[in-house]
């Protein structure tokens, strides 16, 4: 059985869905915090989060980064993706909508202008119909 490292800062961000996940699996799992910027050269591309799984027969770690594409793998990997096709690809599809809005919010809060604040507003409505 696989045990996980999981590196991101202590804040949830971009990280949450992935403890989340690890918690929900009942996964062997640690955290480290890399000092940042001192640790970027260290990390995959030069950016958290990043998951190491480790594996009991000592075969070497499986490294990967980006939080859509770590979430993507652990829900292939634990089954939390639908079995059929068309209903995991919406799933995809829902999670990448909403890994838009707090980017999106930040803009608006920040004080973007009026056309990014109609983007917001429209995200939000559409995701009031995708999300029963």
């Amino acid at each position: 059985m696989s045990s996980y490292v999981f590196r991101y800062f202590n804040t949830p961000g971009l990280g949450e869905t992935t403890r989340l996940m690890l918690i929900a699996s009942g996964s062997k799992w640690t955290e480290e915090n890399p000092e940042w910027p001192q640790e970027k050269a260290n990390q995959p591309l030069g950016r958290l989060p990043v998951l190491v799984e480790k594996y009991a027969d000592g075969s070497p770690d499986f490294v990967i980064s980006e939080s859509g594409t770590i979430e993507r793998y652990l829900a292939r990997s634990f089954g939390f993706f639908p079995s059929d096709p068309k209903k995991a690809v919406l799933q995809e599809q829902l999670r990448d909508q909403l890994a838009d809005l707090p980017v999106i919010y930040m803009q608006v809060v920040s004080g973007a202008n009026d056309a990014i604040k109609e983007k917001f507003d429209e995200l939000i409505e559409k995701l009031k119909v995708a999300i029963p």
